[in-house]
């Protein structure tokens, strides 16, 4: 496992609400809530407010590491679509989405780059084919300790030798400290941390994130 870390001290500026309403332990009804109210905002207030970064910095790493553009892949939390985009506009046709917000997969399916979409809930069993080469997911994980547990049901979709895509939100990977969580998580369920990458995440609201690059045990590059 190779890790990338690094550690400042500054003033960040104050959380803002609109992010803070998601954060900390919340169940799948609260969150399903909190994305219906953020739909119609969502693109404007992350990308041009809070500058989000992550969705291009996770599929810059994933195109590097899966570079056939016939590859299929699965957008878990595909929000409005904002990945999805990223990766058609590389060339990638073979995307499918799942997300929790009926309001949310509207806005996705507005984009026109998904084969199929459909609602999900990670905090419960899925039921995905083994048909992607990658999974990618990401602003998902943040402040619920279950989460670094739950991603392994994600690999139920990877084909032999495909690999999970996932960004963790820097400030859920400090408050809970993700970092212990996911090392427990990779003993009870023997996966494998290829690498843990930092990266620009929320960059008007100071926060960094993480990006996890993770194969089943019995895969292998």
């Amino acid at each position: 496992m190779t890790k990338s870390s690094s550690r400042t001290t500054r003033n960040s500026p104050a959380l803002d609400p609109r992010l803070a309403r998601n954060y900390g332990e919340k169940n799948s009804d609260e969150v399903r809530l909190t994305y219906r109210d953020w739909a119609d905002a969502y693109d404007s207030e992350l990308l041009d407010e809070f500058g989000y970064q992550a969705p291009n910095a996770a599929v810059e790493t994933l195109h590097k590491r899966l570079p056939s553009l016939d590859s299929v892949i699965l957008d878990m939390g595909c929000g409005t679509g904002l990945v999805g985009e990223l990766l058609h506009n590389l060339g990638y046709r073979h995307l499918d989405g799942l997300d929790l917000s009926p309001e949310m997969l509207e806005k996705a399916n507005a984009r026109g780059v998904y084969r199929a979409l459909g609602e999900a809930d990670l905090t419960e069993t899925l039921e995905i084919e083994r048909i992607y080469d990658a999974v990618i997911c990401v602003g998902v994980f943040s402040h619920q300790r279950n989460q670094a547990f739950d991603l392994v049901k994600l690999f139920a979709g990877l084909k032999a030798g495909g690999v999970l895509v996932a960004t963790v939100n820097g400030k859920g990977w400090r408050d809970i400290g993700w970092e212990t969580l996911l090392e427990q998580s990779e003993r009870k369920h023997g996966f494998q941390i290829e690498e843990i990458l930092d990266i620009p995440y929320l960059t008007r609201q100071d926060i960094p994130g993480k990006l996890l690059m993770i194969r089943p045990k019995l895969q292998s590059r």
